[in-house]
C-alpha cells in the first residue's frame, strides 16, 4: 500500500463490484498475453482459439493461494477504514461474498493489526485478549494470516509515533501469543514502522539500528523456520541481523505489483531484468522464503494501477519468485476479475517454460479444456503436491512396503513445517495406523534450474512392518506439525485428484487423508 485512499473503499464500491459480476461470462474469448507488450516485443503475444474456459474445484490447502484483506484497530476491533468491516463470525464471509471468492476455498487473511492505542505504552489486557479473539476466529474458520501489526492507518503526510523502545516491546509483549497461535501464521510482514507499516513516513524511517533491531526480535520471536516478509531488497541488504543465520527467513511482499509495467514501477514493483529482481530470484532459490504479492487499487491517482497487466507476463514473474499468497481484493474489479475471463492452456504454458500437470486440462471424462488465468493462478500459487501414477503399496511378510513419487507443480514448496505419514484405514473408516515417514516436504522444489518446464520427481521408498491382519486402504496424510492442529483435518494438504487418488475424511473430523492404495496382510 502507497496511499491513504486506497483504504477507503465504501460500500457503494461493493455495490458497483457486485453488479461487475453479475455481468461475467465464462464464454468471453480473452487470452493471457493479450493485454500489454512484452519484453523485447512490439507486439502482445498473439493468442490461439481453444474453446471455451471450464472451472476446475479448488484445493483447500494451508499456507498458499489467493488471500484476502482485513483491517482491524486492536482497541475496538473493527476497521478504520470501513464500517461493515467489524470483528464477528462473519468478519471474514464478508469479505468473502465481496470479492466473488465463495467457490474458491480461501485459507489466508492478509490480517493488519494496528496497535495505535498503545503506541508508546505497553500492550494491556485488552489488546492482548483481542488479538487472541483474532486468531480464535482464523482457527475457527481454517485461516492463517498473513499477519501485519502497524501504529499508523491514517497514511501519508502523518506520524504514528512509533519508536523502537516501543516496537520492541510489543514484540517481547506478542511472542507468547505468536507462539501460541503459530499455526494460524502463514508468515508475518514485519511492519511496524511507518504509514500501514511499509517503513516510509515514519520518525525511523533513516534510523538502521532501529530497523536492525526490530526485524532481529521479530525472527527471535517467531519458531524456525517460519518466515518474516520485508518490502524491499535493499531494506534486507542494509540490515545488520543478531543472528545471520536467520537471514534466509526473510521474504518479500510485493505491495506494488504490476509486472513492472506502472510508470511508478522502478523502485515500487520488483521489475524484471532489474538488479533488485535478479537478488530476488537468486535468493529465492536458496532459501524458499515466503512470497506474497498485491496489485495496486484501480484508481485515477498518481500511485494507482487502472490498466490491465500482462497476464503471462505476471505468472512467469509469479513462478520465477516462487510466490505463495496473492491478493484478491485490491483491484478486484479490473485486473482480478480480467483474469477470470483469460484463458490458459498447455501450449502457451509450455511456450513460456510454465510448469504445470498435464491433468490440470483435462475434464473428468478425459477431455482436453483450457482454464482461466484466475484458477490456474490460484491453484498454483505455493505448492500443488501430485502422486505420480507410478507410486504403489503392496504387503509383504507382514510389512508394508511402499515406492512413492511425488511431483510439486505449484510456483514454490511447502514453505512451514508439515509431518507427512503413510496411514492404514480399515474398512469401517477408522485410521488403524500411522506411520511417519523421514522426509521434508520443503524439500519438494517443483523444478530444477536445468528443466525449468519439467517437474522434479522425489522418490519415497520402505517398508514397515504393520503388526495387522485384514484389508485397509492406504493414503499419505500431511498434517500441521503444531499440536493444536495436527488432528484437523481443515488443515491437512490435499494432493491433486486423479484416477487412482481421493480424499477421504474419517466420521470423527480428525483426518483428511490422500487415498491411492489398498493391501492386504
Amino acid at each position: 500500500m502507497l496511499i491513504n485512499i486506497k483504504k477507503t473503499m465504501t460500500l457503494l464500491s461493493t455495490l458497483l463490484l457486485g453488479i461487475m459480476c453479475s455481468f461475467c461470462s465464462d464464454t468471453i474469448d480473452v487470452y493471457a498475453g493479450q493485454y500489454g507488450e512484452e519484453e523485447g516485443t512490439n507486439e502482445p503475444e498473439t493468442p490461439e482459439v481453444v474453446g471455451k474456459i471450464m472451472h476446475i474445484d479448488p484445493l483447500r490447502n494451508p499456507d498458499r493461494g489467493f488471500h484476502l484483506e482485513c483491517n482491524l484497530l486492536a482497541d475496538e476491533v473493527k476497521s478504520p477504514y470501513n464500517e461493515y468491516e467489524v470483528y464477528g463470525e462473519d468478519l471474514y464471509t464478508k469479505k468473502i461474498e465481496q470479492f466473488d471468492a465463495k467457490g474458491d476455498d480461501l485459507t489466508l487473511v492478509q490480517q493488519y493489526i494496528y496497535l495505535t492505542k498503545w503506541v508508546s505504552k505497553d500492550l494491556d489486557d485488552e489488546a492482548l485478549n483481542n488479538i487472541r479473539k483474532v486468531f480464535e476466529l482464523m482457527k475457527a474458520q481454517g485461516y492463517k494470516a498473513i499477519l501485519r501489526f502497524a501504529y499508523n492507518h491514517a497514511g501519508l503526510n502523518t506520524s504514528g509515533g512509533e519508536s523502537k523502545q516501543w516496537i520492541l516491546r510489543h514484540i517481547e509483549q506478542l511472542t507468547p501469543l505468536l507462539n501460541e497461535y503459530i499455526g494460524q501464521i502463514a508468515t508475518v510482514q514485519v511492519g511496524f514502522i511507518g504509514a500501514w507499516g511499509e517503513w516510509h513516513t515514519s520518525p525511523l524511517v533513516n534510523d538502521q539500528d532501529a530497523k536492525n533491531a526490530i526485524v532481529s526480535a521479530l525472527l527471535r520471536a517467531l519458531p524456525v523456520p517460519y518466515c518474516v516478509e520485508m518490502r524491499y531488497p535493499n531494506h534486507k541488504k542494509a540490515l545488520t541481523l543478531e543472528q545471520e543465520e536467520y537471514r534466509g527467513r526473510i521474504g518479500y511482499a510485493n505491495d506494488y505489483f504490476t509486472a513492472g509495467e506502472h510508470s511508478h514501477a522502478p523502485g515500487n514493483d520488483f521489475v524484471p531484468n532489474t538488479d533488485d529482481y535478479k537478488q530476488i530470484t537468486e535468493e529465492v532459490k536458496a532459501n524458499n522464503f515466503y512470497m506474497s504479492g498485491e496489485i495496486p487499487y484501480d484508481e485515477d491517482t498518481e500511485w494507482g494501477l487502472s490498466a490491465l497487466i500482462t497476464p503471462m507476463k505476471s505468472l512467469r514473474i509469479l513462478r520465477e519468485h516462487r510466490y505463495s499468497a496473492f491478493d484478491v481484493t485490491q483491484n478486484f474489479a479490473l485486473n482480478i476479475m480480467s483474469w477470470k475471463q483469460v484463458k490458459v492452456y498447455p501450449s502457451l504454458l509450455n511456450d513460456n517454460n510454465i510448469l504445470f500437470d498435464e491433468s490440470y486440462f483435462k475434464d473428468a471424462e478425459g477431455n482436453d479444456v483450457v482454464r482461466s488465468f484466475y484458477e490456474f493462478v490460484r491453484d498454483h500459487l505455493g505448492y500443488r503436491l501430485n502422486l505420480q501414477g507410478e507410486s504403489k503399496v503392496e504387503a509383504k511378510d507382514g510389512n508394508l512396503e511402499y515406492d512413492l513419487t511425488i511431483t510439486n507443480t505449484g510456483f514454490a514448496t511447502v514453505i512451514n513445517p508439515k509431518e507427512v505419514y503413510l496411514v492404514l484405514v480399515s474398512g469401517d473408516g477408522q485410521v488403524v495406523k500411522e506411520i511417519k515417514l523421514d522426509v521434508e516436504p520443503k524439500n519438494w522444489i517443483p523444478s530444477t534450474n536445468e528443466e525449468p518446464n519439467k517437474a522434479a520427481e522425489y522418490s519415497i521408498k520402505g517398508s514397515t512392518a504393520a503388526g495387522l491382519s485384514g484389508t485397509y486402504k492406504v493414503g499419505i496424510w500431511m498434517p500441521e506439525k503444531v499440536d493444536d492442529l495436527k488432528y484437523n483435518p481443515v488443515y491437512a494438504i490435499k494432493f491433486a485428484l486423479t484416477e487412482k487418488l481421493t480424499h477421504w475424511y474419517d466420521a470423527a473430523g480428525k483426518y483428511a487423508v490422500n487415498i491411492f492404495g489398498e493391501v492386504t496382510f
